[in-house]
């Protein structure tokens, strides 16, 4: 045997060696080369404040850990482009598994029943995840501090739930404690809207001695318009009080639009211009320009010490006290009282800053690929471990029964001692709180007046409106389409399964539903034929 042919047969043999080799580490050590045995999720939100996107990762690993071919990837969009996000992924067939959705996004009424998934089943049975604890065998919609009221209230479709929700919030008015010393001699905030235009005249003279910039409110227009949605609600109240002629406590968006349509209510109506006066209040408070300006500002000047109070939900408390150099006081909002000059007979009394219903809803993609496991990482998301998880790592508060909250978050939480009627606002669903921020340049400056913005107002919600009630009964008649087949169908399995009450029950549960669907449908249908003839 020459001396290449035995190169050759020994390197034939290193090769045959080292792919058998190959072979057998593959098969029986390795992690896969590809990931065929592993399923990846993606989980989107624009929650990306400090805290929130830390919890969630905290919660990943656990789960990843208990479900090693899992794997879940969080995909942080910035707010200011999360609307135009989703309705292009959507579109493209290309969004995550898992989203956030908000009822109170303006134009995107249409997305929840043509790309969400119901979870109502889901929600009826145990989350396995709780076994072990207070929760073990409690459906998982009753696990919730607020059993998902706020997710029944929207939802697209009556009857049905289409999200599960993470944490608490409420409405507060962040204070540079520091700074309040120095401008009063006292660390003690205002206790009501009297006191805080005393404050105003405070800062204002405190600035001019300084020579420096300090301004009551931090603005941007984010945080000017929850500050003014806030302060409006109080005023308009009693509005929504007269308003509910159907005595339901209460008004949704397209009640309000419709009473608005008909001629109930106009922007022009002393109570909503009594509001609209506060409004102006608030703006002059705040650095000229805030309109411009995304909420990143807002909370730069505030950090800076250029403001006194920044505006804003608790979804900002984390950031702002792991940022800031000084004393942060949480504070419920000081509001006008009774006796007001310009609001007081307009005022009901105390209004809610926080409903502590739960929010922060993720939706599940209906066309996701891998609904079984999108599902299971929702239940541990809201498990009592989940939560807790993600709870300890953001600084919010909790969304899920018996969880502990820290005793640093507790005054997140607000007393049922308000009143919290609803009605009109500066956003009546649709584009219409668009056309009130392009609008408020009446209201501002020397030559601008409440009563030019009213009339403005007047002259240019009636269209948007309109079409709001349009998309609402649009997405009202898609809700239906679909149920009829499944309601069939589980007629049908109520004769032939070995269960069949519990069938019977999801099927008049749709039913249900699907009645609701179509009175609300018709109800909307016939408003608009009214609207047309006037």
């Amino acid at each position: 045997m020459t001396a290449r042919t035995l190169r050759k047969r020994l390197g034939l043999l290193l090769f045959v060696t080292g792919y058998l080799v190959a072979v057998y580490w593959v098969f029986t050590r390795s992690q896969p080369v590809v990931e065929g045995d592993v399923t990846t999720i993606r989980i989107a939100h624009w929650q990306i404040e400090l805290g929130p996107p830390d919890g969630i990762e905290a919660a990943i690993k656990r789960y990843e850990e208990l479900n090693p071919k899992v794997r879940v990837k969080q995909v942080m969009v910035p707010g200011p482009v999360y609307r135009q996000w989703m309705r292009a992924n959507f579109a493209g067939d290309n969004a995550p598994d898992i989203v956030e959705y908000g009822a109170w996004l303006d134009g995107l009424a249409d997305l929840p029943v043509r790309y969400f998934e119901p979870l109502t089943e889901e929600l009826l049975e145990p989350n396995a995840y709780n076994d072990g604890t207070a929760l073990a065998g409690m459906p998982w919609q009753e696990t919730f501090a607020d059993e998902l009221q706020e997710q029944r209230i929207n939802s697209p479709e009556p009857g049905q739930y289409y999200a599960v929700t993470m944490t608490r919030g409420s409405l507060r008015l962040f204070c540079n404690l520091d700074l309040l010393e120095e401008i009063t001699g006292s660390r003690v905030p205002p206790a009501d809207w009297a006191e805080m235009r005393i404050l105003f005249q405070q800062t204002a003279e405190y600035a001019a001695k300084e020579g420096r910039i300090v301004t009551p409110f931090a603005g941007s227009k984010d945080n000017a318009m929850w500050m003014m949605g806030f302060y409006m609600g109080g005023v308009m109240n009693t509005v929504g009080q007269q308003l509910d002629t159907d005595a339901m406590l209460g008004l949704y968006p397209r009640q309000s639009q419709w009473m608005y349509l008909k001629g109930a209510w106009h922007y022009q109506d002393p109570a909503v211009k009594a509001a609209l006066a506060l409004l102006k209040e608030i703006n002059d408070q705040m650095r000229p320009g805030y309109m411009s300006l995304l909420r990143d500002e807002a909370t730069r000047q505030f950090l800076r010490s250029e403001s006194l109070f920044i505006f804003t939900g608790t979804w900002d408390a984390t950031s702002l006290r792991r940022l800031a150099e000084f004393d942060v006081g949480v504070l419920r909002c000081p509001q006008p009282t009774q006796d007001d000059p310009v609001v007081g007979k307009y005022m009901l009394g105390h209004f809610s800053d926080g409903n502590n219903m739960t929010g922060f809803g993720f939706y599940l993609n209906k066309r996701s690929p891998h609904r079984k496991i999108a599902v299971d990482f929702l239940r541990f998301l809201t498990s009592y471990e989940g939560n807790k998880l993600f709870t300890d790592h953001s600084g919010w508060l909790p969304s899920i029964k018996t969880v502990p909250v820290a005793p640093e978050i507790a005054s997140y939480i607000s007393p049922d001692d308000g009143y919290a009627y609803g009605g009109p606002n500066i956003s009546l669903g649709g584009g219409s709180r668009a056309i009130f921020e392009s609008n408020l340049h009446h209201m501002v400056g020397p030559q601008g007046s409440v009563d030019k913005l009213a009339e403005a107002l007047d002259e240019a919600m009636p269209a948007v409106t309109r079409e709001a009630l349009q998309v609402e009964q649009r997405a009202a008649r898609w809700a239906m389409l679909p149920q009829d087949t499944r309601i069939v169908a589980l007629a049908n399995l109520t004769v032939q399964l070995a269960e069949p009450d519990a069938q019977a029950l999801r099927r008049e549960r749709l039913e249900s539903a699907q009645n609701l669907s179509e009175g609300r449908a018709l109800l909307l249908a016939r408003q608009l034929e009214i609207v047309d003839q006037r």
